[in-house]
């Protein structure tokens, strides 16, 4: 489920990497800052949300990382791109096509890092930023890590877990709006 039709959505990903992340600094600045952001610990189960082509996900810690979009058209080009890892770091990712509206029949059990990056935007979600934080909450594991990164700085924080980037990284400087959760 999408606001915004599925096939609109699936027309960006005619091509790969169809926003120019790859050969793009501000799109790279805020990859480096979400991975140095995250808590220096081992995460067994890693999901992101909104994975696109893959972009940030092959990048995560992890043993298992799951890649989720509402985009099937992105989950293959996803899919492309691990074709072309070695066979061992290939079998710690995978990916599915699906709505964070429906995480809980996307994917199974808990993780203990969610990353959601470039969905929780109108056109994607409308309103329904409740509906998207029960899902999540039904997958992060107690203690877990949520991380969210959002171009909508003015935005007030979205999940009602301890809000750890302000008492860990106060002096951070957003080009987008980066949190940190502990469940």
């Amino acid at each position: 489920m999408s606001l915004q039709p599925l096939a609109d959505i699936d027309r960006h990903y005619d091509k790969p990497d169809p926003w120019g992340y790859e050969n793009n600094p501000q799109d790279m600045r805020r990859k480096s800052e979400i991975l140095g952001i995250l808590p220096e610990r081992a995460f067994g189960r890693v999901l992101d949300i909104g994975c696109g082509d893959g972009f940030l996900t092959f990048d995560l810690p992890g043993a298992a990382v799951v890649g989720v979009d509402v985009s099937p058209a992105a989950v293959g080009w996803a899919d492309k791109r691990k074709a072309t890892l070695s066979a061992a770091e290939a079998a710690r990712f995978s990916f599915r096509a699906g709505s964070v509206f429906d995480l809980p029949q996307v994917v199974e059990g808990e993780f203990d890092l969610v990353v959601i990056t470039g969905v929780l935007y109108p056109q994607y979600i409308g309103a329904a930023s409740s509906v998207v934080l029960q899902a999540i909450d039904g997958i992060l594991r107690p203690g877990g890590v949520l991380v969210s990164c959002h171009i909508d700085s003015w935005q007030p924080p979205r999940f009602p877990y301890a809000l750890a980037d302000l008492s860990l990284y106060p002096y951070r400087d957003y080009m987008h709006r980066l949190e940190v959760y502990l469940k």
